[in-house]
């Protein structure tokens, strides 16, 4: 057990001053007036700020370094994450060949020994099933069409947590539906869809927008 006293705690609903804060096993067993078992790791903030470590869904890189150009240093990056706070991340991979994001899958399946960081939860694969219209900085060259075929291999057990699309793209309610049927996320963005698009993206189990407002159109009076 490891016991943090005189902290200000930050919670979703409240800021706590010299509050403690006790985790077991991994987990935040109690927090505010607690008192420090016997056999805790006490540990004195002495004022600092205290709350949950941070979960970055979309981290394309760090440190000088680039996932989809190297994704061999995703766990280098990881390691640096904590001192900002940021304790487990998807790592981010955009639009490229298919073999990069194979590629990718293979290294954040194999965590070093001794590795000390935050816990890359899976890729976040955003693209290449994207909106040539809102490409942004995307290669045009590897832009694609959804299609079962393309997703064989992905699901969370194979490394691939969160997949962007836009859904209004030829084929790509069928690919959500697998998707999400193999426990990945699925998200929109970098798309044109309208409200109707849009919604039956999320009637086949799509959860999520992609940087919302961002490469997207403006939002129209009627819709």
């Amino acid at each position: 057990m490891i016991y943090i006293k005189n902290a200000i705690v930050y919670s979703p609903q409240q800021r706590i001053e010299n509050a403690a804060v006790l985790v077991s096993g991994g987990r935040i067993a109690a927090v505010g007036d607690v008192a420090c078992p016997p056999d805790a790791l006490a540990i004195d903030a002495d004022g600092l700020l205290l709350v949950p470590g941070f979960i970055d869904l979309q981290f394309n890189g760090g440190f000088g370094h680039d996932f989809t150009a190297d994704p061999t240093t995703i766990w280098q990056v990881a390691e640096g994450l904590p001192r900002w706070g940021v304790t487990a991340f998807l790592p981010t991979i955009i639009t490229s060949p298919l073999e990069r994001i194979g590629a990718a899958q293979q290294v954040v399946l194999q965590q070093p020994a001794g590795f000390r960081g935050a816990i890359p939860l899976g890729l976040h694969v955003e693209g290449p099933f994207l909106n040539p219209q809102k490409k942004g900085a995307h290669n045009p060259a590897y832009l694609r069409n959804p299609s079962l075929d393309a997703v064989v291999g992905w699901s969370p057990q194979t490394g691939v947590r969160l997949v962007t699309l836009a859904p209004e793209l030829p084929g790509a309610l069928p690919v959500i539906e697998e998707l999400v049927d193999r426990g990945v996320l699925v998200s929109c963005g970098h798309s044109t869809a309208t409200y109707d698009e849009t919604a039956a993206a999320f009637d086949a189990g799509a959860r999520y927008g992609t940087h919302l407002f961002n490469a997207m159109p403006a939002l129209h009076h009627r819709e």
